[in-house]
């Protein structure tokens, strides 16, 4: 537990490592000078007359609080330089000239602000150490120091400080160099300014760049307020991620998905403070979509947050529906489902599978989203309004407003609890006028129904894997068409291809490639451990029912038990029957049977369900 704070801790100094200048650099607002010549020479080393080793803590700034708690301090020439003697060391200390080499350093920024020992006072006696303790110098160089920002969940460290900093004409403050953060080098180059007015409003301007190569680049432009350990407030900032997944491991995050934005970036205004970083206005991109806003990521709870409101113009998810899909069937069934959950996105099949990544359990996400359009695949809505919230593994995303496409609307709420030893999902809400092909584009291959539709959904399974997703289905589903549908299938011509009494056929012949034209339908669907159990499926065509469908069919068996009763009106002689339809969806079984009375036919109101189809004898004969 210890471990995952200290993570926590020093998330946030990724996005602020230029932390480590304003630090090092603010006790040098009253140098005077700089020492051109040392700073700008190729090579430095220490005078042999100007060394001395710490032996205690010094602190060198009270607020915000610096102490060097070891290093050794030396006075800085030019290679090839004459030797200064002691007094003309002193001198030159003494003057506030020098130029200073900290060595091997261990810094530490904040925590309690105890009384100096006996013999750390001591210790200032020496001209180097009080040289350094009273700032009294021109430039201060750092060689391969190790700087400390004390917090309460314990410290973060920065390893391998290189640093240079002097004063520059017009009252200014330059430092550059580099440190170690998690293993990897960053850059900077920041200017502060210090005159008399800036001191005394306790805000001092600074801007600065942040290099992390192939991971971030970072820079910033605005005011440092000194108190209570400092605050940044940037009127323009820059912030750019290469690779979002990277710079998640990089921070410590268990991210081992591709699923989600690759790349962002961040231009506006920028607030920082402790462990909290805020963006109140600006422009962010994530991959190709672009939004303005506010974004927050604060570290100094449990879990790091990340808070924000985003107004996208288009929102692109078409990436993450993406199929590559190119064989083909001649079964309306097998090439609607195809190998079990092999229709689904390929992001989307990997992302089923490792829903309960330890990520959603390190971060807290609470995220208000609005778009004037978006796109996912072939669907495109319009104004879409959400909220997503993540707490614990917990995830909840309300889609409050959606325009779908020819007038329609919908709201819905999708739900994964990954808290628990297998995670759960759950999707409910109603759409009102949606395309019902659009719907199905998402899971099928082909279309199998066309038209506009009212749905109604309320499903929860498992998310551990797809194909625990698909054999955990439960919940019902309505659907309700009044305004025409395509059946992409000919039943009445399949119905008439069989005859009553005849032996059991096998495959779906040319009905599959046909289609017919309804004026409505309505369906009832339950799903039970992922097997669907259609309680109601009418179809109506001229004012009349023409066909219902009751039974069950399986997804992730890809199997069908079902009966097929179409109300045409009967010839001559020509009793009514039903049509049963079992086995394997790419190539069921077919058979027609006498039809039971009125009081069990499922197109008349008040009826009792169908009897479950029989066992057929015999061998089945082969259709196309």
């Amino acid at each position: 537990m210890k471990r995952e704070d200290h993570r926590q801790t020093r998330r946030i100094l990724a996005f602020a490592a230029f932390a480590v200048v304003i630090g090092l650099t603010l006790p040098f607002f009253l140098a005077e000078d700089p020492a051109e010549t040392i700073l700008k020479a190729s090579a430095v080393y220490a005078a042999d007359q100007g060394s001395f080793t710490l032996s205690e803590p010094l602190q060198i700034m009270k607020e915000p609080r610096i102490l060097v708690r070891r290093g050794t301090v030396s006075l800085a020439q030019p290679k090839g330089a004459t030797p200064l003697s002691s007094r003309a060391v002193t001198k030159l200390l003494d003057s506030g000239k020098g130029v200073l080499i900290l060595q091997d350093a261990d810094i530490v920024i904040g925590g309690s602000k105890k009384a100096a020992s006996s013999k750390a006072w001591q210790a200032r006696q020496a001209p180097l150490a009080r040289a350094l303790a009273d700032m009294h110098l021109s430039a201060l160089i750092v060689e391969d120091g190790t700087l400390r920002f004390a917090a309460e969940k314990g410290p973060t460290t920065l390893h391998h400080v290189q640093l240079r900093v002097r004063p520059v004409p017009g009252e200014r403050m330059t430092a550059a160099g580099s440190f170690e953060l998690l293993g990897r080098t960053l850059k900077f180059d920041t200017t502060i300014g210090f005159s008399a007015a800036d001191r005394s409003a306790q805000q001092l301007p600074i801007r600065g760049t942040v290099d992390g190569g192939t991971l971030l680049q970072a820079s910033f432009d605005g005011q440092f307020a000194l108190g209570d350990g400092g605050r940044l407030n940037a009127d323009t900032s820059h912030l750019q991620v290469n690779d979002v997944p990277m710079f998640a491991r990089w921070l410590g995050l268990a991210w081992q998905t591709e699923f989600g934005p690759k790349t962002f970036t961040s231009d506006g205004r920028m607030e920082w403070a402790g462990q909290a970083l805020h963006f109140p206005s600006a422009r962010f991109k994530l991959d190709a979509n672009t939004a303005a806003g506010s974004l927050m990521i604060n570290c100094n709870g449990e879990r790091p947050l990340i808070d924000g409101t985003l107004a996208f113009e288009r929102f692109e998810l078409s990436g993450l529906m993406a199929r590559t899909d190119s064989e083909a069937t001649s079964s309306i069934i097998a090439s609607t489902v195809k190998q079990t959950v092999d229709w689904l996105p390929p992001h989307l099949h990997k992302f089923l599978s490792e829903a309960s990544l330890p990520i959603l359990r390190q971060l807290d996400i609470d995220l208000r989203v609005s778009a004037q359009s978006t796109v996912a695949g072939e669907l495109s809505l319009g104004r879409t309004a959400a909220s997503m919230t993540l707490h614990d593994g917990r995830i909840l995303v309300d889609f409050a407003e959606m325009q779908l496409p020819n007038g329609g609307s919908g709201n819905l709420q999708l739900t994964v609890d990954t808290s628990r030893p297998v995670a759960q999902c759950g999707v409910r809400g109603q759409l009102k006028s949606v395309r019902l092909e659009h719907l199905t584009d998402f899971i099928f291959p082909h279309q199998v129904i066309t038209g506009p539709a009212d749905v109604t959904i309320d499903l929860n399974c498992d998310w551990y894997t797809a194909d625990t997703f698909m054999r955990s289905l439960e919940g019902p589903v309505e659907v309700q068409m009044r305004n025409g549908a395509t059946l992409r299938a000919n039943l009445p011509g399949l119905v008439k291809s069989i005859g009553v009494g005849e032996a059991p056929t096998s495959g779906w012949g040319d009905a599959a490639r046909g289609q017919m034209g309804l004026q409505s339908i309505s369906a009832h669907v339950v799903f039970k451990n992922g097997v669907a159990r259609i309680n109601r499926l009418h179809g109506a065509r001229r004012g009349r029912s023409e066909v219902a469908v009751t039974g069950t069919f399986s997804l992730h068996r890809r199997s069908l038990d079902l009966s097929l009763f179409p109300r045409d009106e009967p010839n001559a002689g020509e009793e009514p029957s039903v049509l049963y339809i079992t086995g394997q969806w790419d190539n069921p079984m077919l058979f027609r049977r006498p039809f039971p009375n009125k009081a069990q036919n499922p197109l008349y109101p008040n009826t009792t369900p169908l009897p479950a189809a029989p066992k057929s004898r015999g061998q089945a004969s082969t259709r196309g």
